[in-house]
């Protein structure tokens, strides 16, 4: 508001001022002379203009830009979901859009591709956050931000994981909201008939699910005792602190056993993370199958 006043007033100052200056140039340098300063004066207040609202457009599409930014930070900060990783980044700027209500952005192009949580089962909702857990206890694992494991693989598969988690979730969840629809009212030996086979099956794939989640979980597991290994081969680098005190005391049973321990702790390290990477292996073997 302040800054368009300002534009106004400059306009009238400037209109003023060409005129002031074409009645002066008249007085001085005749017709010719105020038509001279009529054009000049003309050019410039056109040039003022067009600086204006390209200052003004800019400064629209900066405000736009830190609005919209603020709008997608809230998106991820409040709207829990989890996107297809094979989206790309600006398909997935297109999902967090579709929730500002402003934007009037469609969803429907991906709604395959896209699961709410909020819309799953309380039940499916529990298993999704466990397997959330578990690959984020190998994200912010030592051994990973080391480079330790496979990085690049975990990159791909963690999310791949949760993603198809989710998917199989969400199907279970309409079919859970499917048999209680059917389940409701007489329930004949024949709609039994029907119904029995498709819980069995339903039951099947929700432990197929929770069993995919606990090898999730057995993983992690495996990296945190890398990590905590990793930890004690972090603690073993002291050890020369410890062998100058029982130098200092003579007591030579003493650093043979720091020395022995070590050895067997480096022998540890190795093992825990190869353990961790056999894991992972296993997980890819799964999604395979």
């Amino acid at each position: 508001m302040a800054k368009g006043c300002l534009y106004a007033l400059l306009s009238v100052a400037s209109a003023a001022a060409v005129l002031v200056g074409c009645l002066a140039m008249y007085v001085i340098a005749g017709p010719v002379g105020a038509v001279f300063t009529v054009l000049v004066g003309l050019v410039g207040l056109c040039a003022f203009i067009v600086a204006h609202d390209t200052m003004r457009r800019r400064s629209l599409t900066a405000e736009e830009a830190r609005r919209l930014a603020q709008e997608r930070d809230h998106v991820r900060r409040t709207v829990d979901f989890v996107a297809d990783p094979a989206l790309t980044e600006e398909q997935r700027l297109t999902i967090i859009d579709s929730f500002v209500p402003r934007l009037r952005v469609s969803r429907a192009p991906f709604r395959d591709r896209l699961v709410l949580v909020p819309e799953l089962s309380p039940s499916a909702r529990a298993l999704l956050e466990r397997a959330r857990r578990a690959v984020m206890s190998v994200y912010t694992s030592q051994v990973m931000r080391r480079r330790l494991l496979d990085g690049l693989a975990n990159e791909v598969l963690l999310p791949r994981q949760i993603w198809e988690i989710a998917m199989l979730l969400r199907v279970q969840t309409h079919l859970h909201q499917e048999q209680e629809r059917a389940m409701r009212g007489l329930v004949t030996p024949e709609l039994r008939a029907v119904l029995e086979p498709q819980q069995e099956a339903l039951r099947r794939s929700v432990a197929s699910v929770t069993a995919r989640v606990e090898r999730l979980e057995r993983y992690a597991r495996r990296v945190q005792e890398a990590d905590a290994a990793l930890r004690a081969r972090e603690a073993l680098d002291n050890n020369d602190k410890y062998r100058a005190l029982l130098a200092h005391t003579d007591d030579d049973e003493g650093m043979r056993d720091l020395e022995t321990h070590g050895a067997a702790l480096e022998e540890t390290l190795a093992r825990s993370v190869s353990v961790a990477i056999e894991a992972g292996q296993t997980l890819s073997l799964d999604r395979q199958a």
